[in-house]
This record gives C-alpha cells, sequence and structure tokens, in this order.
C-alpha cells in the first residue's frame, strides 16, 4: 500500500484524528476541578520557546499549578513536516540538541525572569512593579535567539511539571536532566525493570537522586465481574482495529510506513529517525514486517492487565513491584468515560486498601502530588533552578 493512503484510514478510522488543540482545552477543564493535574504534550520541533513558555506559564495560573509539559521532540513529525512547510525531517540527534537548548531556554523565562515578591501595588507611587525584580532575558544559541523581557508573572510552579518519554539512549540522556516524570511503555517487565534502573542511575550521574524522578508505565486495563468476560472484552478490543489502522499508528509513532515493505523484511533491517524507541521495541525478534503487522493490536501499547477486580489490582502490584515503577498511565481502552470509571470504582479501592496508593487523596499543585517535593517550585538539585536570579 502507498503511504499516500494512510490519511485516508487515519481519517477514516479516526486513528489519532480528530485532535484539538489540548492547551485550548485544559482551560476550561480545570475551571470544573479542583485536584486533577493536566499534562499536555508539546513539541520542540514544531513550537518556540517564548510561545510555548507563556501559554504554559498562563494555564498554570489559570490551573492553580496543575498544569505539566510533556516533552517530546518528534511528536508525528512526518505530518509536522508537511503541515508546518519545514522540510526534510530532522535527524533524530539533532532533535535532541536543539531540545535541550529549547528547555534551557524556556527555563530561563519562568526561573530567571522575575524575582520573587514583585508587586509593590502601591497607588500613591504609582508603582504596581518593583523594576529590580524583572530581569530581561538575552540569549543567543545554536537554534534560538531572544531578547526582552518575559510578560507572565511568576505562576504557581513557574516552571510546569517538566515530563518525558523517550527511551532511546539520546532519550533517556536528555530525560536524566530535566524530567521530573518519566513515560516508558515497556511490555516485557524484566525489560522494563533495566530500563527504570538505566534511567535513575543516569539520573544520579547527573547529580539528582535517582528517586527523584517518577517513573511511570503505561497499562491498558480491561476489568470485569468475572475472568471470562474481561478476557472476552480483550478479545473485542484487539479485534477491533483494522490491520491498515495499526500500520497507521505505527506510522505516526515510528516514522516507518509497514504497508510500504516487503512483508519478509525484517524489523531489525530498519531504521527511522523519528521514533527510535518506537521501532526498538520489535527488534532483535526475529519478526518480519507481516508478523509484526499481524501482532499490532495485541502489543502496540502499555503493559495488557486483564481480569476481575482483585487479579487487576495484584497484577498492578506485582508490575510495580518487579519494575520499581512509581506510578502507571491508565491508557483508554473501549474510548468512554466507563473505562476509567470502572476502574476507579472497581480497582482503586483495593489498591488504596493495599496501600499502594495514599488513603487521603494528595493536594496541591501537579508537583506536589506527583513528586511529593515540599514546594511548587523547582528542587534546588533541578537544573532549571540555576537560571533563578540571585537574590
Amino acid at each position: 500500500m502507498h503511504e499516500d493512503t494512510i490519511p485516508d484510514v487515519v481519517v477514516r478510522e479516526a486513528v489519532q484524528f480528530p485532535v484539538h488543540d489540548p492547551l485550548t482545552l485544559v482551560s476550561g477543564l480545570a475551571a470544573t476541578v479542583d485536584r486533577l493535574g493536566f499534562v499536555v504534550t508539546a513539541s520542540t520541533t514544531s513550537e518556540q520557546p517564548y510561545l510555548l513558555a507563556r501559554r504554559f506559564a498562563s494555564l498554570d495560573h489559570l490551573t492553580k499549578g496543575r498544569i505539566g509539559w510533556n516533552v517530546v521532540t518528534s511528536d508525528m513529525q512526518t505530518a509536522l513536516v508537511k503541515l508546518l512547510g519545514a522540510g526534510d525531517v530532522t535527524p533524530h540527534d539533532r532533535r535532541y540538541d536543539r531540545a535541550e537548548e529549547f528547555i534551557d531556554l524556556t527555563l530561563k523565562l519562568w526561573e530567571g525572569g522575575w524575582s520573587d515578591d514583585p508587586f509593590v501595588l502601591d497607588k500613591q507611587s504609582r508603582v504596581f512593579t518593583d523594576l529590580s525584580k524583572v530581569h530581561r532575558i538575552s540569549h543567543k544559541g545554536d537554534f534560538y535567539s531572544l531578547d526582552g523581557y518575559f510578560p507572565v508573572s511568576p505562576s504557581p510552579q513557574r516552571t510546569p511539571t517538566l515530563f518525558q518519554a523517550g527511551a532511546s539512549a539520546r532519550g533517556v540522556e536528555f530525560a536524566s536532566r530535566i524530567a521530573e516524570c518519566f513515560f516508558i511503555q515497556e511490555r516485557d517487565l524484566d525489560k522494563a525493570a533495566m530500563l527504570v534502573a538505566t534511567i535513575r542511575a543516569e539520573v544520579e550521574r547527573r547529580g539528582r537522586p535517582g528517586d527523584s524522578v517518577k517513573i511511570i508505565n503505561s497499562i491498558s486495563v480491561v476489568v470485569a465481574d468475572t475472568d471470562a468476560e474481561a478476557t472476552d472484552l480483550r478479545a473485542s478490543l484487539t479485534a477491533a482495529p483494522s490491520r491498515d489502522a495499526m500500520a497507521a499508528l505505527f506510522l505516526g509513532w515510528s516514522g516507518v510506513n509497514l504497508l510500504g515493505l516487503d512483508q519478509d523484511t525484517l524489523l531489525d533491517d530498519l531504521s527511522t529517525e523519528i521514533g527510535k524507541s518506537t521501532l526498538a521495541m520489535y527488534q532483535n525478534s526475529g519478526m518480519t514486517v507481516g508478523q509484526v503487522l499481524d501482532a499490532l493490536a495485541e502489543t502496540l501499547g502499555g503493559t495488557k492487565v486483564t481480569g476481575t477486580p482483585e487479579q487487576v489490582a495484584a497484577e498492578i502490584e506485582r508490575i510495580a513491584e518487579v519494575t520499581d515503577v512509581d506510578g502507571f498511565l491508565i491508557e483508554h481502552t473501549f474510548g468512554s468515560l466507563s473505562t476509567y470509571r470502572e476502574f476507579i470504582d472497581s480497582v482503586m479501592p483495593i489498591l488504596r486498601e493495599h496501600g499502594a496508593i495514599p488513603k487521603k487523596p494528595r493536594s496541591g499543585t501537579l508537583r506536589e502530588m506527583l513528586t511529593g517535593t515540599p514546594t511548587p517550585r523547582l528542587p534546588t538539585e533541578h537544573p532549571g533552578s540555576a537560571f533563578r536570579p540571585e537574590k
């Protein structure tokens, strides 16, 4: 199948399409709840540091500190290149070079643009802000130049809680420096444990405590009253997407169009500059393109957990113990709120009873709720703290 047919599949079968602007949606959603945090994916390939910093800082105000940024470097880059007129796909490691500078510049704006307690609010003297506490940011690097003032006043977190999901060697290196939470999507628990240990060791090498980064594994949960019913539901979920739809999803995540290749081609022979970790999940396994296409619906995504509430809770606890992850990203399954409601009502009470989740829900900013820091601000060991003005 020619690559040009993939967009037809994407639209026809709703493969991550339509997709609306998440930052716009968050501003409305945050007004309806007072404890949930919101983590938004934004790509350093398609964004500009100043504009992104302003939007996230504004949302940090609107959400009272409950906003997080999932920092990615690609995010469907094949489509972005065409939509943005950006030319060719940027090589993988070059994207991370740009991301390093991008994140440093946003940190300069968030952490260094204002000192603490800048507002005088004196009507008689006509002074709203202490000029000495607003700082000019000047930056000239390989990818970005900026000179001026950051116009958004200090928000509860200053810097949104930082997430990252790159599992390639370069991605882990990048995340170990800046991430506070790290997404992984590893189905093999032994490999997941190795990846977790690698991440924590790299974080320590960078001068931060290994447990300061919270590692979150993606899991797909199907829960029902009986094991047989849950198994049937899982089978129907696996059978739902077509082969073309799964190939389109794989193309978006990896940049590799499996439908355009010889079915007998080994995955080990392929390479990509977009989703190296997605492709790597199927390499060194002896699988051919045809075999991967047949297996995508069952294997793409996070760890599959299926069963009764008691079975699901026990398996989640086992995964946490074996892999040393700190938490889980619960994937949607059947696409409606009932997916999460069933988990909340039937599985979470068991986990809470077993002490796997707090008996009293956490509160505060997203950073406080997820990382356990005693302050909404970045901890002093995070490199972003170095951009703060001297007091």
